[in-house]
């Protein structure tokens, strides 16, 4: 995992924590607002997804969680 992954991961991993603690109501209105955008991005590029080697399952959550940063190398994959 590079460093633009372990950033994603501690981010999500602030926002959780948050949700849960509720220090910052700015910081819930971010997460809702990331996981809007990354559940687009799931519908935008569904095609390159369904057309990669993973579970669609696998590929819906690593979409969730990383957005870009697993699209990116499957475009590219698919573009050789």
């Amino acid at each position: 995992m590079y460093n633009g992954k372990i950033f994603t991961v501690v981010l999500w991993i602030v926002l959780g924590v948050n949700y849960g603690l509720n220090f910052s109501t700015w910081l819930n209105f971010f997460a809702v607002l990331l996981l809007a955008i990354h559940l687009l991005e799931f519908i935008f590029f569904f095609k390159t997804i369904k057309d990669s080697e993973d579970n669609l399952i696998k590929a819906f959550f690593q979409t969730l969680i990383f957005g870009i940063l697993y699209i990116g190398p499957l475009k590219k994959e698919q573009n050789k």
